[in-house]
């Protein structure tokens, strides 16, 4: 069976969605047309360009910023000198966004306003996360802890789970305002509203499946209560601050251990490094929803697409999944890592390129994959 996590893809084509709300949201200001790199009024200088009058401080700020990009990327300074203000800021920041394009098409220019600026050039540059839903199963390791036997691999992936829901923050899907909980809530909801219909019915109207899927029913809920209070014990053994000092203690006995299983040795070994190489950064770090159609609010968040979850091989995945997926099909932004290059000096450090995300998501699909080897269901509807 293919899992919700990884192989599990943001599909691009809307369909309906049947009469649900699974969050508190705000009605629809505006919906995007497409996916614009260059969407010029989408940006804060949309604000300066109603503008608060200080003319000669933005011509003064942008032109400055622009002669510091044209000189970083080795470009012509556009000549707008016979255009009136605004028209000569709009003018050199179109044909200087054509430059860099062509030099980089992933980047972005845009004019940023913020608290020091009031109108200065910067690029903007966007990990593309394949539009991918990195979910980790936790399943797996609750029939370790349960299990005599594999008490030191149920630590070390205790340790690397406490990593990436402390430093990396990525939500526990039992945990108080997550966006999986409330999907296993809705469920839920759905499942006991089933059983009052079926429960009110005529006698001479109960289809003859319908005793079948009472049972089912029911074997949905016993896996949701095992869920809820898996997670819970979880939770509070991800939640320990000393289980995250001792991570590389954890990983480093584990590796020396003749049992080990060599996978999950290297790959909390890498989890320790990427730790080690970036000891506060979260993935939630570099997203930046004001950047990119600040307006829109029908959008996926990132703790949308990147969370713990139960399992992708149960009896509640295949409506979750359709919840999930029928949820962000009528979603047309993605937020995603972003990063900021300002040019109001000649002095740029560069970014990373996004180094950790692109490490980090890769150990993610390698984590899930080896936990999903190790996810077993016996009650699964044939």
């Amino acid at each position: 069976m293919e899992t919700l996590c990884r192989v599990g893809r943001i599909r691009r084509k809307t369909k309906p969605i049947a009469g649900r709300c699974t969050s508190q949201e705000k009605p629809i200001k505006k919906r995007t047309i497409g996916n614009h790199q260059n969407a010029f009024l989408n940006h804060s200088f949309q604000a300066f360009w109603a503008s608060y009058g200080n003319k000669e401080r933005a011509e003064k700020e942008f032109f400055c910023s622009l002669s510091n990009i044209c000189h970083y990327y080795d470009i012509t300074v556009p000549d707008v000198s016979r255009e009136a203000f605004p028209q000569n800021i709009y003018k050199a920041w179109s044909i200087t966004v054509e430059s860099i394009q062509r030099i980089d098409k992933k980047l972005d220019c845009i004019i940023l306003k913020d608290e020091r600026h009031i109108a200065t050039m910067a690029t903007v540059s966007q990990f593309d996360t394949n539009m991918t839903l990195y979910y980790i199963p936790v399943r797996p390791l609750w029939n370790w802890v349960q299990s005599a036997k594999q008490q030191d691999l149920a630590e070390v992936v205790v340790a690397i789970f406490t990593y990436l829901h402390q430093v990396v923050r990525i939500d526990w899907f039992t945990e108080p305002g997550s966006y999986l909980r409330g999907q296993y809530h809705y469920v839920e909801q759905m499942i006991h509203e089933d059983e009052y219909d079926y429960e009110v019915k005529d006698d001479d109207t109960i289809d003859p499946m319908a005793d079948e899927d009472k049972v089912f029913r029911e074997v949905q809920l016993a896996e949701l209560y095992t869920l809820q209070n898996a997670g819970h014990h979880l939770y509070r053994k991800i939640s320990h601050s000393e289980t995250l000092k001792q991570m590389a203690d954890t990983v480093l006995e584990y590796s020396c251990n003749e049992q080990r299983d060599n996978e999950w040795a290297i790959l909390a070994i890498e989890f320790v490094q990427l730790y080690r190489q970036y000891p506060e950064r979260s993935f939630f770090d570099h997203i930046h929803p004001d950047l990119y159609y600040p307006e829109i609010e029908e959008r996926i968040c990132a703790d949308q697409y990147i969370s713990f979850y139960w399992s992708g091989n149960d009896c509640v995945y295949d409506t979750v999944s359709d919840i999930i997926d029928c949820e962000f099909q009528e979603k047309g932004v993605i937020d995603e890592p972003i990063t900021v290059e300002i040019f109001d000096s000649l002095e740029h450090k560069g970014t990373d390129n996004f180094k950790f995300e692109a490490c980090l998501l890769a150990l993610i699909n390698r984590l899930v994959d080896l936990l999903n080897k190790n996810d077993y269901s016996h009650d699964e509807r044939e």
